[in-house]
């Protein structure tokens, strides 16, 4: 006799991406040169970034003051005045960092899935400064 058995929802079950997230906001405002981690609850799906400040801000997945290379190997998003950007991506936490004093509003799609299943975003395209196309 076969048992039924549910899998839990994790990294790799796609009906976890299908369904419509629960609803994450924030925002704040950054003095020159500083950098805002937004770590999420749980893992999102998707994540909007606007830029509400009169200078630009950078968008990264590792911390550009921990990891040069983030920066320097131009691993970033940058966002002028009063844009915003939408990334379809899974991660558990984003790095926002103001070339000049600035403000941003974050709205995130979460999963159900907890922030500790999610790996760490490293390599190239995140925080290597060396790579080749």
């Amino acid at each position: 006799m076969a048992l039924y058995s549910p899998r839990a929802s994790g990294l790799g079950n796609s009906a976890a991406y299908q369904v419509a997230g629960r609803p994450y906001l924030t925002g704040s405002t950054l003095a020159s040169d500083a950098v805002g981690t937004i770590t999420f609850p749980t893992v999102a799906r998707s994540f909007t970034v606007v830029n509400t400040g009169s200078a630009h801000i950078r968008i990264y997945f590792d911390n550009p003051t921990t990891s040069p290379a983030a920066d320097t190997g131009l691993h970033r998003f940058t966002l002028t005045s009063n844009s915003s950007v939408t990334m379809n991506v899974k991660c558990k936490e984003v790095y926002i960092k103001a070339v000049g004093e600035s403000g941003f509003e974050l709205s995130a799609e979460l999963t159900g899935i907890p922030s500790t299943e999610m790996y760490e975003l490293t390599g190239s395209g995140i925080n290597v400064s060396t790579y080749s196309i």
